[in-house]
């Protein structure tokens, strides 16, 4: 005599959380009951429906919301969707003034007028694009917060362009005080009209590449691995409805606000709460990857908690990703960092090896990190003072030095990097740079010997301390493989080191 089976059926979403429950007889399945997680109430299969809240998250949320998605998540969006519908409603104030600059209401406006003036705007607009890629495209991932509260920034400068740009047509500039004069058929406005599309696509070309920092960052940094194009989706999702209530209910504010003091007043009210949104925004934001700023704060903590003796105590620990987010500036020179001195001392990480070979040409240009050609043969390093010098970073991914200097000018510690080189000996290389300039205390020595001596104790003092930063970042969360201190692809070394009698060494 065989025995009736039972069966059981569960299902769950992927962050594990009980939907539905399906069991024999009757065919009845039992679901659990939104206000009570610990209940489940019997329903029939066909009449099993979806609450409201379940298809708006299934709509706006990312799949496997929220262990998909990292903690910052919720907050950032939450500042994020205020910001966009105040930049919603300002962009109806410019648009109505670009329409108003391009004739719209005048009977002797010319079409002919308007559409070169939009052309000029539009060649105004792609060559910012293009020269804005090439200088700011390798900055954009390890300063994407930074870069997220400027693309704001510049289009609310847009925004502030377009909306004076009919009022400047009657507006001229005078070498004469007051210097400002009335005026017909001024340039001026043909120039706001011009700065405005630059201000608007250098804050495409900055927004698209922060913005793509920032999705990896939400979809990468939850409980579990996330679906990026899927966050990606979800978010312009978001963002469309939001463009949708900001356009209805700026149809409404424009109605009935006409006059200039009442336009300007609502917009830079407007814009006020557009960046101070934005601005909340960014400060949730804690990104889990070393940039330069970052990287500095968590070693200067870490170093601060050891003995005079470089040994871990109690205390000894590097801060969470959290804390350091806190510490963190929005705007800043990361490439500066503080020795305890009276100037900071300057780095350049991913130097060239003439910059190496002519230090001095790179401390003496204001252009610090840029390629510089040195003035005479007299400034480059000898042949032996080169070949000291890697042999000290023989064994390293890197080679560091310090650039010779007068007494006024800042510490430069130029940093190259060889074939092989990661994430970890960028971080090595950040704070061996730290522990030079801190033992220099911001001046640099005069001799070579001095400066490769000084090069040298740090490297000792790193290369016994930096293994326990490592593993104490680990633990803090931290990721310590996926670091963002040097931005693009620089320059790689490949060292081979020639001995007396034809023997040779291949460096590191």
């Amino acid at each position: 005599m065989s025995t009736r089976s039972a069966f059981v059926v569960r299902e769950k979403d992927v962050s594990g959380h009980l939907t539905s429950l399906y069991t024999d007889g009757d065919k009845v399945a039992s679901r659990v009951d939104e206000s009570n997680k610990n209940r489940e109430v019997p329903v029939r299969l066909h009449t099993a429906t979806r609450s409201w809240r379940q298809f708006l998250g299934e709509v706006f949320l990312p799949e496997g919301y929220p262990a998909t998605v990292s903690e910052d998540y919720l907050e950032y969006q939450i500042y994020n969707a205020l910001q966009a519908f105040c930049s919603s409603l300002a962009s109806l104030f410019a648009s109505r003034a670009v329409l108003q600059g391009h004739g719209v209401g005048d009977a002797s406006a010319s079409a002919t007028n308007a559409i070169l003036l939009t052309v000029l705007q539009d060649v105004c607009s792609r060559l910012t694009t293009i020269v804005g890629g090439y200088y700011l495209g390798t900055s954009l991932t390890p300063e994407a917060k930074t870069y997220r509260l400027l693309a704001d920034i510049l289009n609310d400068a847009a925004i502030i362009s377009d909306t004076l740009s009919p009022y400047l047509a009657f507006v001229t500039l005078s070498a004469q005080y007051p210097f400002v004069k009335p005026g017909t058929n001024s340039s001026l406005r043909v120039v706001a009209l011009c700065l405005s599309g630059a201000f608007r696509a250098l804050c495409g070309a900055v927004a698209g590449g922060s913005k793509a920092a920032l999705t990896v960052h939400f979809a990468t940094d939850g409980h579990r691995p996330g679906d990026v194009g899927d966050l990606s989706a979800k978010d312009g999702s978001k963002e469309t409805v939001l463009a949708l209530l900001g356009m209805l209910c700026g149809s409404v504010v424009v109605h009935y606000v006409h006059s200039a003091q009442a336009t300007y007043a609502v917009l830079f009210g407007l814009i006020f709460f557009h960046l101070a949104f934005n601005a909340m925004a960014v400060r949730v934001i804690s990104m889990r990857y070393f940039n330069r700023q970052r990287a500095s704060i968590a070693w200067r903590q870490y170093r601060s908690t050891l003995d005079s003796k470089g040994r871990p105590t109690p205390k000894t620990g590097v801060p969470t990703y959290a804390v350091v987010s806190h510490h963190e500036k929005i705007f800043t020179d990361s490439s500066w960092i503080d020795c305890g001195g009276t100037l900071p001392a300057r780095v350049t990480l991913g130097a060239t090896f003439a910059l190496l070979r002519h230090p001095k040409a790179a401390s003496e240009s204001w252009l610090y990190g840029f390629k510089t050609r040195p003035r005479s043969r007299h400034d480059a390093l000898s042949d032996a003072e080169v070949v000291a010098l890697l042999r000290a970073f023989a064994d390293e991914k890197y080679i560091l030095t310090i650039a010779p200097a007068s007494p006024a000018r800042p510490l430069h510690v130029l940093v190259s990097f060889k074939e092989g080189h990661s994430a970890r000996d960028h971080l090595k290389a950040w704070a061996h740079a730290h522990e030079v300039a801190w033992m220099c205390g911001g001046k640099t020595p005069a001799e070579f010997e001095a400066r490769l001596g000084a090069v040298g104790a740090a490297l000792e003092s790193v290369a016994r301390i930096f293994p326990g930063f490592v593993d104490a970042a680990k633990a803090a969360g931290w990721k310590v493989d996926e670091g963002a201190l040097v931005g693009g692809s620089p320059v790689a070394l490949s060292v081979e080191l020639v001995e007396r009698g034809g023997k040779s060494r291949l460096g590191a």
